[in-house]
């Protein structure tokens, strides 16, 4: 027998037996591949894909479909677009090219009135746009995967989520995948579930430079890019960057673009003297942010270490004072000398009886905040951000996604409300940038004549077992006998 013949025999048999086993990863691309790989991870009800155009997710997202309903006998997978057009013309074409190298004995077919694909394991794909009230013929039953294709041009988009699909995952514990490129305007409900999916940690971004590769080199790219109008293009920006754009009227912080949030969203290092703040807005339906900081005198820089967000029924005062308790012991304790060191000045909004009640029975001295300019302030912290004079941990992801997010209402005298709640953190770091007395030095009058710079830096090396040990490191170790009086993590 041909040698080619065999070969092209032997993959046959393979292919046919991935498909019986309802294995159909290999015939994803690498990026295709990673969205698969994130979907088999998620651990939470909903999981966000915001990605470019060109990169065939509507394709991975039709293998996880198909998959599915062969694995196990009667799933059902419900599948929404944005329209009843765009099922016919894209989504049922793009299953029936998947189906071509499918064994005819597990081959579904497709039921035109249905408007489904019926698997001979009783398993189905519902297929349905969102026009017309189309989708409400996937309400009821129970679902095992409801997918959203291209869910930032769906209408109605939270009440398919909510009132149609979710009810239908109950008893499966069944999952739901909203897949898009960005919308074109910032309002669209998509853009909801953009922001929860970054704070919750099931978000998954991939731009069109994460598809690269034989079908997508570079060079087409590139000429994407120049038919667009440039990098910088909205068009672009948008379409094969994934960046939401935002409009500069109704955005509360304009200023805190994917560019800067690259500039000051970091880890900093903590310098050897500085002033702890710890600033707040307190809510009870709304959230409740306090943002906790320091202020580093020499660089001239706000750094905001960590945040605490609570709302709903576990806000209460004592769980609130136990919280800012924790918060300040884990980011303010000495690594040395294991001492904490106390905030120099705590704020927040001007919830009196609450204030009252953390000084009087848990000892938290809270200062209520000026609220005489609050324009002033906003625009202040607007600034600083600007000047790049603060710097954001990456962890506090609630304060970074309230900055990205926040809008005005539509008469802009307060901000939108977005499931429930204002962007509380956008007012927690006002408070704090207000708050901060940039002109109090906190280095002690000998610093910077030598002997605390060597006492500092010999201690540093000690405490950071990533440093090598100087000879100032040893001298103290030896004289002092640091190695055992104080637990600093060396081995």
């Amino acid at each position: 027998m041909d040698n080619t013949l065999l070969n092209k025999m032997d993959r046959r048999q393979a292919v046919a037996r991935l498909w019986h086993l309802g294995i159909l990863y290999w015939k994803l691309e690498p990026v295709q591949k990673d969205l698969y790989d994130s979907f088999t991870r998620m651990e939470s009800k909903i999981l966000v894909w915001s990605c470019s155009r060109r990169l065939g997710k509507s394709y991975a997202l039709s293998c996880i479909a198909i998959e599915k309903c062969l694995q196990k006998p009667n799933t059902i997978v419900k599948f929404i677009a944005p329209t009843q057009k765009h099922v016919k013309n894209i989504i049922r074409p793009l299953l029936k090219q998947i189906f071509l190298d499918c064994p005819n004995e597990i081959r579904p077919e497709f039921r035109t009135a249905d408007n489904l694909y019926r698997f001979k394991n009783g398993s189905e794909i519902q297929l349905a746009g969102t026009d017309s009230g189309h989708a409400e013929g996937l309400r009821g039953g129970s679902a095992d995967l409801c997918i959203v294709d291209e869910a930032g041009f769906c209408d109605d988009l939270k009440y398919i989520v909510s009132s149609i699909l979710i009810p239908t995952t109950t008893t499966t514990r069944g999952k739901i995948i909203l897949s898009s490129t960005p919308p074109k305007h910032f309002t669209h409900e998509f853009v909801d579930y953009i922001q929860s999916s970054k704070i919750a940690g099931n978000y998954v971004m991939k731009t069109i430079y994460d598809g690269i590769g034989p079908r997508l080199p570079l060079d087409e790219i590139e000429k994407i890019k120049e038919e667009l109008g440039g990098e910088n293009s909205p068009d672009f920006q948008r379409e094969y960057l994934c960046s939401l754009q935002r409009d500069e009227e109704s955005t509360v912080v304009p200023e805190f673009t994917a560019e800067l949030q690259g500039q000051i969203v970091k880890d900093w290092p903590r310098p050897p003297h500085y002033d702890i703040y710890v600033a707040g807005d307190i809510g009870f339906k709304d959230f409740t942010v306090f943002l906790f900081a320091y202020y580093d005198f020499k660089m001239g820089k706000i750094i905001i270490e960590d945040e605490l967000v609570m709302n709903g029924k576990s806000m209460t005062t004592d769980a609130l004072a136990d919280a800012i308790k924790k918060k300040e012991k884990l980011n303010f304790t000495n690594n040395i000398t294991k001492e904490q060191q106390k905030p120099y000045l705590r704020v927040s909004d001007n919830n009196l009886i609450l204030i009252n009640d953390l000084q009087v029975l848990h000892g938290l001295t809270i200062n209520p905040t000026a609220k005489d300019d609050s324009v002033a302030a906003l625009n202040n912290m607007k600034i600083l951000l600007r000047q790049e004079r603060v710097i954001i941990n990456p962890r506090c992801k609630t304060l970074i996604n309230h900055l990205e997010f926040a809008t005005w209402n539509k008469k802009q005298t307060s901000y939108a409300r977005f499931e429930g709640h204002h962007y509380d953190a956008v007012d927690a770091i006002k408070y704090l940038c207000r708050a901060v007395q940039q002109n109090k030095n906190p280095y002690p009058a000998n610093w910077g004549n030598g002997a605390g710079d060597s006492w500092w830096n010999g201690m540093s090396a000690i405490s950071n077992s990533n440093k090598p040990i100087t000879q100032s490191a040893k001298t103290f170790e030896n004289v002092f006998n640091i190695k055992n009086k104080f637990k600093y993590g060396r081995k």
